[in-house]
């Protein structure tokens, strides 16, 4: 069988680079982008013969960095990252740190945070890289962290806490939440009862309480067994719930609320709204309903607000558009608070062939939204929002994404002014190689 995963730019690229040389740009580049944008996402350097045994989920991570500065485009580079994963099938030294429970691809998220660049994955320990990004050491928090981190940690903009959840198939207990502090410490751990390993990829955090979704994707040990590369699968017998807790709580405190059996990624934000918690989420009516090799989910995703309230022990959804749309971001100031502006890549109609067909950027309080379409052989990848130097609305900053050219067999990085994002860019910044499809990043700044 063809794997969509594995061909076109889904597919990896196998060579390391280090040009630090200034790059072509169309336009102008903002002189106020000043750091570097550090993308992550799946890259496998050894492929297997049979396609099927591939998930997309499942190949090493790889991270790439753009450097901009003075209003110029100053080099790019791209590592995998030394997981001991990576070593075993190279033949390479392996990372220092701690033993991992599962060795995990870290390939799903890279994140600055108390001075540490930090690669993530939810199947394992974060790993802490060097400035050039070919170093990594598994990070557990001076001995804090038992069990795998989830890739969607949340940073408090008000006090600097990264909060964020792990899931653990070799539980009980299944689930651990914690909360870092803003040097980098961690302050916080608790064990949070769930019946069973579900594929807990996101969560909600407001500015007082979390959201968990305890969905219906559950780890099969019957699948593990026979080595699928990502055991889990579809099992709305399972049953689906929120688990609304206090940030500052425990265990004890979770008030489970019980919905329809959907599946949930990514949550573009959440905030408080009395006793409710409003949460904006990319709903699925199912996922890991297909076989390997396949696409991940047979439907598409859907931008939807829950309102969450434990006080009525209900959950109320109201769809916000009917256009596929994933990798949700938002201005990180307004992260856990209200927000007006949401930022998607929007997808192909055909879940069997994958494929990114523009940008959505979303006005939640005017129910608008508003495309950018990069054009005929262009695919985008996540909008990452970094605010401009004197902006002071929500929207006044720039969006940054990576852009597969098909023409020329290599990527961009393409710049929006978010307040006219349907473009033209602002700058264009031409990369030397190809960027394969990825998940998430971040923007650096030069002095973070």
């Amino acid at each position: 069988m063809v794997n969509p995963y594995l061909h076109g730019n889904f597919g990896p690229v196998l060579d390391e680079r280090s040009d630090d040389h200034e790059l072509e740009v169309t336009g102008v580049v903002p002189p106020d982008l000043n750091g570097r944008l550090l993308r992550n996402g799946p890259n496998p350097a050894v492929v297997a013969d049979d396609e099927a045994d591939y998930h997309w989920f499942s190949g090493d991570g790889m991270i790439h960095a753009i450097s901009l500065a003075g209003g110029k485009a100053t080099g790019y580079r791209n590592r995998w990252v030394r997981t001991r994963s990576l070593s075993s099938k190279l033949g390479t030294s392996l990372p220092n740190g701690p033993s991992e429970p599962l060795d995990g691809p870290a390939n799903t998220h890279v994140i600055r945070h108390g001075g540490t660049t930090l690669a993530l994955v939810e199947s394992g320990f974060p790993h802490a890289l060097s400035d050039d990004l070919g170093r990594a050491r598994v990070h557990d928090f001076d001995g804090g962290l038992a069990s795998p981190m989830t890739a969607h940690p949340k940073l408090d903009p008000d006090t600097g806490e990264l909060v964020f959840f792990g899931s653990d198939v070799f539980g009980p207990p299944f689930l651990r939440y914690h909360v870092v502090d803003a040097a980098g410490a961690l302050v916080q751990t608790e064990e949070i009862e769930v019946p069973r390993a579900t594929m807990m990829h996101d969560f909600g955090v407001t500015s007082s309480r979390v959201v968990f979704l305890d969905l219906p994707v559950v780890f099969d040990l019957e699948l593990a067994a026979v080595g699928r590369p990502l055991p889990y699968r579809w099992m709305p017998e399972a049953g689906a719930r929120l688990g609304v807790m206090p940030r500052s709580g425990g265990g004890d405190d979770v008030r489970w609320i019980s919905i329809d059996p959907v599946y949930v990624f990514h949550v573009l934000n959440a905030y408080d709204a009395g006793d409710a918690v409003v949460m904006d989420v990319l709903r699925y009516d199912r996922a890991f309903d297909t076989a390997p090799g396949e696409a991940i989910a047979s439907g598409l995703p859907m931008l939807a607000r829950w309102t969450v309230d434990p006080s009525a022990n209900r959950v109320t959804e109201q769809r916000l558009d009917d256009v596929p749309v994933e990798f949700p971001r938002i201005d990180d100031a307004v992260a856990g608070r209200p927000h007006r502006y949401g930022y998607c890549t929007r997808l192909g109609e055909r879940p069997e062939d994958p494929s990114f067909e523009g940008l959505v950027k979303y006005d939640l309080v005017r129910d608008e939204s508003t495309r950018f379409d990069p054009g005929e052989y262009h695919s985008p990848g996540e909008a990452v929002f970094v605010k401009a130097a004197d902006g002071r609305g929500e929207d006044e900053g720039w969006v940054l994404s990576v852009v597969f050219d098909a023409t020329r067999g290599a990527s961009d990085l393409v710049i929006l002014d978010a307040t006219s994002f349907a473009g033209p860019p602002v700058a264009t910044v031409h990369l030397p190689a190809r960027v394969p499809f990825g998940f998430h990043g971040s923007w650096v700044p030069t002095d973070s």
